[in-house]
C-alpha cells in the first residue's frame, strides 16, 4: 500500500487498517446466523405456528397433549400342556436297630482283684463250677479297681497305681472262655460326697451317714451320672460282658427318714433313678454290654421304696436284677413279672441255693 512520501521523497507504510478487520469479522457473524437461522426454519417449521400475534414455537418437549395410546391387538394366547411339578421328600434315614439282648443262663463266681491280678481268677470260677466271673471294680470306698482315664478319677484320688487287673481283664476276654461280670458301687461314694457332687444332706444341713458311716451322692446329680458312665464304658471297653450296678438308688438302710427334700433328694425318687438306668442302658447297649442292677430293698405293695428302685422302674431298665440274700427270690420273681420282666428265669439272678432252676451268683 503507498503511503505519502515525506520530504525526502520516501513513502511511509501505515499497516492493515483496524477497521476493515472488524467489518470482515461482522459480515463472517451474520453469514454464520443466516445459514444457522435457514437450518432452524427447516428443522423447526412444522413447530412454527403464526399468530394474530406474532410468530408462536411449539416445542416439542413441553408439550402437554396425552400420547397417543397403544394400538389394541388381539392377545397372543400360548398355549402349552401343564407342568406337573413333583417335590420328592426324602425319607428320613433309618436308624440302625439296636438288637435286642438275648440271655443266657449264668452261673457267677465272685473272685477279687488279687485273684485277677495273680491269674488265679479263671481257676476260682471252675472251682466253684461257674461259668462266669464277677469281679469288683469300683468299692464302696470310692477307690476303683483299675487307673480311670477320667480327669474327675484324678482329682479324687480314686485310681489304683497300677492296671494289672485291668490287663487281666483284657486277656480273659480275648480268651472267650468266661462271662465277665464288673460290680461297681454307684452313689455309696465318700470320695464324691466329700466333694460335694451330690451329698446327701440331713433336714439339719448336716452330711448323711448310712448305717456304716458311708456319705452318699446323688442319682440326680449330672456330674455324678457323667463320673460313673464314664467309668461304664471304660469297664466295657475292657472287656466285660456286663455292668452290675450296686449302690444304683437312694439308700434305704439307716435313718433315711432325715434326708433333706432337695434337688439332690426329690419327691419322687423313682425319676432320677429310672432316668440314669435309661442312660447307661442305652450307652452300653451300643457297645453290646448288658446293664444289671443289685437289688436288696424289700418290695411289697402300698410301701415307701426309699432306693427309687421300684419293681417297674427295675422291669424296665434293667437287663439282670441280681437279688441279694435278704430279699424273698419268690417274691421278686413274681412282683417282677407282673411289673413286665420277661424270660424271669435267666434274668433274675439269685444267691447260690435259692436260685433253683434259674441263674445263680456265689460270694
Amino acid at each position: 500500500m503507498a503511503g505519502q512520501r515525506n520530504r525526502y521523497g520516501y513513502q511511509e507504510y501505515r499497516g492493515r487498517s483496524r477497521g476493515r478487520t472488524v467489518l470482515i469479522f461482522i459480515i463472517a457473524l451474520l453469514a454464520v446466523l443466516l445459514v444457522a437461522g435457514v437450518a432452524f426454519m427447516y428443522v423447526m417449521g412444522e413447530y412454527i405456528e403464526y399468530t394474530p400475534t406474532g410468530i408462536q414455537i411449539n416445542w416439542p418437549w413441553l408439550s402437554d397433549a396425552p400420547s397417543a395410546p397403544p394400538e389394541v391387538t388381539d392377545p397372543v394366547v400360548i398355549e402349552s400342556d401343564p407342568v406337573e411339578v413333583i417335590v420328592e421328600t426324602p425319607a428320613p434315614p433309618t436308624p440302625t436297630p439296636v438288637p435286642e439282648p438275648s440271655y443266657e443262663a449264668i452261673g457267677a463266681v465272685t473272685v477279687t482283684a488279687a485273684q485277677l491280678r495273680d491269674g488265679s481268677a479263671a481257676q476260682a470260677v471252675a472251682a466253684g463250677g461257674g461259668n462266669a466271673l464277677v469281679v469288683e471294680m469300683k468299692a464302696g470306698t470310692g477307690r476303683l479297681g483299675w487307673h480311670s482315664q477320667s480327669a474327675l478319677s484324678d482329682s479324687l484320688w480314686s485310681n489304683t497305681d497300677d492296671d494289672r487287673a485291668a490287663q487281666a481283664v483284657r486277656e480273659l476276654a480275648q480268651a472267650g472262655e468266661l462271662y465277665l461280670v464288673a460290680r461297681i458301687q454307684c452313689f455309696k461314694d465318700p470320695l464324691l460326697a466329700n466333694a460335694r457332687i451330690g451329698t446327701l444332706m440331713t433336714k439339719g444341713g448336716n452330711v448323711w451317714y448310712d448305717r456304716v458311716g458311708v456319705c452318699w451322692s446323688s442319682p440326680a446329680n449330672q456330674q455324678a451320672a457323667d463320673y460313673l458312665s464314664q467309668l461304664c464304658l471304660e469297664l466295657a471297653e475292657m472287656g466285660f460282658d456286663e455292668i452290675l450296678l450296686d449302690s444304683a438308688g437312694y439308700p434305704y438302710d439307716g435313718q433315711v427318714s432325715v434326708l433333706a427334700t432337695s434337688d439332690n433328694h426329690p419327691e419322687d425318687l423313682s425319676v432320677p433313678v429310672a432316668a440314669f438306668w435309661q442312660r447307661l442302658s442305652g450307652e452300653l447297649a451300643e457297645e453290646g454290654v448288658c446293664l444289671s442292677v443289685y437289688a436288696g430293698e424289700k418290695l411289697l405293695p402300698g410301701e415307701t421304696v426309699y432306693s427309687g428302685m421300684t419293681a417297674a422302674v427295675l422291669a424296665q431298665n434293667a437287663g439282670r436284677i441280681w437279688l441279694d440274700k435278704a430279699v424273698d427270690v419268690q417274691h421278686y420273681r413274681e412282683i417282677l413279672t407282673a411289673a413286665g420282666l420277661d424270660d424271669a428265669s435267666l434274668r433274675i439272678v439269685a444267691p447260690a441255693g435259692l436260685a433253683g432252676e434259674g441263674c445263680w451268683y456265689s460270694e
